[in-house]
């Protein structure tokens, strides 16, 4: 996988999630891009991003998200358990009914990267 289908992949699943912008910041495709040079495999953002959402429905009360950088520290210290494909599975069944939930809130957004105005 290419940096560039990286960073529009990991983009692309932080914009599809409630509770997060319609469109992504400057610091979001920086926040990518530096998981793109640590390695973090695209699977462990994405189960990041699912997993981090599944836990804030427990928490009441919550501001919405505004930054990827809430996802990447999740992304960083996933454990073995939360990487067991069991719970993989798991998380992703409940992500996609969460998902289901909220289709209309998650139907526009907006992952090209950020258009550089330097002349």
């Amino acid at each position: 996988m290419t940096r560039t289908e990286y960073l529009a992949a990991v983009i692309a699943a932080y914009l599809n999630t409630p509770g997060t912008p319609n469109r992504a910041s400057r610091s979001d495709w920086a926040v990518a891009s530096t998981l793109f040079n640590q390695h973090i495999p695209l699977e462990n953002v994405v189960h990041a991003i699912r997993l981090a959402t599944l836990r804030r429905l427990d928490s009441a009360n919550l501001d919405p998200i505004s930054s990827l950088a809430y996802f990447r520290h999740v992304a960083l210290r996933l454990t073995k358990d939360e990487l067991d494909p069991t719970y993989l599975a798991y998380v992703n069944s409940k992500f996609q009914q969460h998902i289901a939930q909220h289709e209309p809130e998650c139907s526009e957004t907006a992952a090209s990267p950020p258009i550089s105005r330097a002349s």
